[in-house]
């Protein structure tokens, strides 16, 4: 994944140039990556960056004009003209480096993109590291024994052969109950996530570090009077916007559409043409049906990719591990067997990512949430969903109990919720019909379905239309009930994109359409179908629900393999999972009289893969 990596060692323990090679090397997943970097032996430190070969043309690090300010970014800046100074002949890299000069460390206020930034300022002898407000190009570090270390990937950190590998047992608790991780934790106690819109700056001659935010949720203002037909009115100015800012240029846009919302509201807006849709799934699912009939409807160069079966899973789940380092389940490796074919077609996808969440995903505005009577009442209500609901559902209580070994049980009982308590207290103070969302997108979008991300940007880039500065902050301005239920989002393809709303979507094959009548009438009919195939003869199409069958693949074609995994030597001897029990739910899955199991024996697996990968 593209990104920017660095040593600081003023004590040299080590050589960092050597260290920044083997960095370099170890993050380079493909034959196009690109990687550059510096070294000044004097203070033993180094900067460099590594990319894919699309955005940041310009060779870095880029100086300023006395030598004495290095920069090195991955990512790209909007509307630069406008930024504190006029600089249209410069780079996205000179633009960043000009602001620092003139602004300081208050640069980054000035910058609209998807970025992320390292500095090192020799006069000032620090280091300075910055993102972008959503944390769009994540950055791991690590501070151990004077020695600073960061990187985009956790194993670039890792290269380093003194570093303390210690577990974090809460990591594990984490990984099992929400097959993913909360806040800025990994699965390493030194290691951590750079939170969005910070400023991390490294005192080289202290050898000591301070994060600072310079933007918050608390920016967004509060705008109540704001009437539906004027929120649609400018959250369909302010996407279009944000579509063709982000398809109209040198690159060649893309995207990956599904039978969803987020994707075919993106690809009616794309005005440019030719432009590539791309859809993978069984043929019968209904991502890849309705998919083809948005893509017809646009006229968009449509391309899909057959999963047949589960062979595909074996061939790239290596890959997968290395690239999302155990963070993301192997279940969830979505589109990777596409990517080759994909960078032949597109510089860059144009992504739905999380778009619903913002638009008003309905299970974070609802009246559970909105109306809470207080707040262990919305705490336990959320961490029933993040358990059971956004993802397969994972082990429950009673099986928490069993999974473990009675020693890890006793260091991490009771962990996953006492920290999902204590991150949710971060978000308590915001009003109520957003709090639920701002968590769920820095812990579950952030921590989860990013990975997706990072696999998609190991062949091609990606932008991001829903996580635009502008549209983001007025969709949070407004009453959570504008958003509720999909109607704002209904209301925007009706308007903007009228062809789409007559297009039923994945989730319950409704037409996302805002006329009543017809939505009612066309919904009666699904409905009536599914009673006769279920209770007569079921003899009308149905369409898979899911792009790929992993429970049957995991019953079959992938069952040595993960079998293989659970029941070795190496796993048992960790004293970590109860292998009576690691037997039982795979027992439990291979029966098929339970749905859903795959999400208990998952994230075994992969935190396994991951023991193996970068801790053995």
């Amino acid at each position: 994944m593209s990104g920017v990596f660095g040593i600081v060692d003023s004590n040299q323990q080590i050589q960092v140039g050597d260290l920044a090679d083997t960095m370099a090397r170890v993050m380079s997943h493909r034959e196009w990556f690109v990687a550059e970097s510096v070294v000044n032996e004097e203070l033993n430190l180094a900067i460099g960056r590594v990319g894919i070969g699309i955005f940041n043309k310009t060779p870095q690090p880029v100086w300023n004009a006395a030598h004495t300010i290095a920069l090195v970014m991955a990512g790209e800046f909007y509307d630069t003209g406008m930024a504190a100074g006029n600089f249209p002949a410069k780079s996205d890299e000179q633009i960043a480096l000009s602001l620092y000069e003139q602004l300081g460390e208050n640069f980054v206020k000035q910058l609209n993109g998807v970025f992320i930034i390292a500095i090192w300022d020799k006069p000032r002898q620090q280091l300075l590291i910055a993102n972008d407000r959503f944390g769009l190009y994540s950055l791991y570090y690590a501070h151990h024994n004077g020695k600073f270390i960061f990187a985009p990937e956790m194993k670039g950190i890792l290269c380093d052969d003194t570093f303390p590998r210690k577990l974090d047992s809460t990591a594990l608790a984490q990984y099992m109950r929400f097959q993913h991780l909360l806040g800025e934790r990994t699965f390493f106690e030194d290691i951590q996530l750079l939170p969005k819109a910070s400023l991390l700056l490294y005192d080289i001659s202290t050898t000591s570090y301070r994060i600072k935010s310079y933007w918050t949720f608390d920016d967004i203002p509060y705008r109540p009077e704001i009437s539906f037909d004027e929120a649609v009115e400018e959250t369909g100015r302010l996407l279009h916007k944000a579509v063709q800012r982000l398809s109209g240029d040198v690159y060649r846009p893309g995207l990956y559409l599904s039978g969803g919302l987020d994707s075919r509201t993106l690809l009616g807006m794309i005005d440019r043409r030719p432009v590539v849709s791309v859809t993978y799934g069984m043929r019968n699912c209904r991502d890849v049906y309705y998919a083809q009939r948005i893509a017809k409807a646009v006229g968009s160069d449509h391309y899909w990719f057959d999963l047949p079966n589960g062979e595909w899973v074996r061939e790239y789940v290596d890959f997968h591990l290395d690239l999302t380092e155990g963070f993301h389940s192997w279940v969830h490796a979505h589109g990777i067997s596409t990517l080759s074919q994909a960078r032949q077609l597109m510089d860059l996808n144009l992504t739905g990512w999380d778009g619903g969440t913002i638009m008003g995903d309905s299970e974070i505005i609802e009246p559970l949430q909105l109306n809470a009577v207080d707040n262990l009442a919305l705490i336990t209500r959320l961490f029933y969903l993040f358990t059971h609901k956004f993802t397969w559902p994972s082990i429950n209580e009673s099986e928490e109990q069993c999974l473990y070994t009675l020693p890890t049980l006793k260091e991490i009982q009771g962990r996953s919720f006492e920290t999902f308590h204590d991150e949710l207290s971060k978000y308590l103070n915001y009003r109520p019909d957003v709090r639920s969302g701002y968590y769920y997108i820095d812990n579950h979008c952030r921590r989860q379905t990013f990975n997706m991300v990072t696999i998609a940007r190991s062949h091609i880039e990606v932008r991001f239309p829903f996580f635009d500065y502008e549209l983001f902050d007025f969709l949070y301005s407004l009453p959570a009930q504008i958003r509720a239920d999909k109607f704002l989002f209904r209301a925007i393809i009706q308007k903007e994109t009228p062809r789409l709303a007559y297009i039923p979507y994945d989730h319950d094959e409704f037409l996302p359409t805002t006329q009543p009548i017809i939505r009612e009438i066309h919904a009666f009919t699904v409905k009536l179908k599914r009673r006769f195939n279920h209770h007569l003869y079921g003899i009308l199409p149905e369409r898979y629900t899911l792009y790929a069958d992993y429970e049957n693949y995991l019953r079959g074609e992938l069952r040595t393999w993960a079998e293989n995994i659970l029941f070795d030597s190496r796993t048992i001897e960790r004293g970590i999972f109860n292998p009576a029990f690691l037997r039982t739910l795979m027992n439990r899955h291979l029966s098929g009289l339970e749905e859903w199991t795959i999400g208990k024996i998952a994230p075994v697996i992969t935190y396994e893969m991951m023991l193996r990968r970068f801790y053995d």
